[in-house]
């Protein structure tokens, strides 16, 4: 399995070889990205990737500067249970 930041799709994508089998979807506003999908075909779940792929969506927001407003239910629960992440945390309206 691979986990990548896309940032010309605006998404990280998980894959199993050539396939993709899952992703967590983002719009840009200026420096904010709303994280607003998380999917992982349901094969592969529990395995822990939607989980991996917002670590590679949070890294990829402090290398670049971007604030993550969560928006997604899964996104923003993970967020809530992680104040390692404020620093990404978009908390404005």
């Amino acid at each position: 399995m691979n986990i990548v930041y896309e940032e010309n799709n605006k998404r990280v994508a998980a894959y199993d070889g050539e396939n993709l089998i899952g992703e967590s979807k983002y719009n840009e506003f200026n420096d904010i990205w709303a994280a607003n999908h998380t999917f992982v075909e349901p094969e592969y779940k529990g395995k822990g990737i939607a989980k991996q792929m917002l670590v590679t969506l949070v890294d990829a927001a402090r290398q670049k500067g971007k604030k993550i407003r969560p928006i997604c239910p899964f996104i923003k629960d993970q967020f809530e249970k992680n104040e390692g992440w404020s620093d990404v945390k978009y908390s404005g309206r």
